[in-house]
């Protein structure tokens, strides 16, 4: 496997605000966990290049990946806390190495509307194609949204406000939300094999 950008990929929309370059302690604790996930994601075809992305939330804050991340084989470096987001005026305030996830306001904004959601991955399947997801009764937003955007994270809060664990952003994959990370790849995983 090998690093790279999907076609497309410009990095950030948001203003970064770097307030230092060291994340707190406890992410540290979370590496080995978010690179066997993103390794899992791999195994099943859902970590195309630097598509996807996971978080888990660390005190007022959240871990994520970096920004042009590839999931299937993250290193230590590539993750990031974010610990705080301006929605409004599309800056992010993070302490890492890297720039946080291009989705990284998506992230805060799904971790805030479920409280007591602790992990969310966003996580591209080639098996979900309109059909199947119909088929599998998978809630999809109602239209699509470039992403990194605030109006691709409004579209995804709608499609979690029916109560749903996984969702998926019209043309650009999964996101899932749930108690850990790993009860969500587990979520995401056990999706992709019901659109097989």
């Amino acid at each position: 496997m090998q690093k790279g950008l999907l076609e497309g990929y410009v990095g950030v929309k948001f203003t970064p605000e770097c307030a230092g370059v060291r994340p707190p302690a406890g992410a540290a604790a979370l590496i080995e966990g978010l690179c066997a996930a993103g390794r899992r994601l791999a195994v099943h075809g859902m970590a195309p290049l630097n598509g996807g992305n996971m978080s888990v939330r660390l005190g007022k804050g959240f871990v994520v990946t970096a920004s042009g991340s590839n999931l299937g084989i993250l290193e230590p470096d590539e993750l990031v806390y974010v610990e705080a987001c301006d929605v409004a005026e599309q800056r992010v305030r993070y302490r890492g190495p890297r720039l946080p996830s291009s989705e990284a306001i998506l992230h805060h904004m799904v971790l805030q509307a479920r409280p007591h959601a602790v992990a969310v991955v966003h996580a591209h399947d080639p098996s979900a194609t309109p059909a199947a997801m119909d088929r599998a009764g998978l809630v999809r937003t109602q239209r699509e949204e470039p992403y990194g955007t605030v109006a691709l994270a409004h579209r995804a809060i709608e499609a979690f406000a029916h109560d749903q664990e996984i969702i998926v952003l019209e043309n650009h994959g999964y996101v899932c939300a749930g108690p850990s990370l790993e009860a969500v790849i587990e979520r995401i995983v056990a999706t992709h094999l019901r659109l097989q």
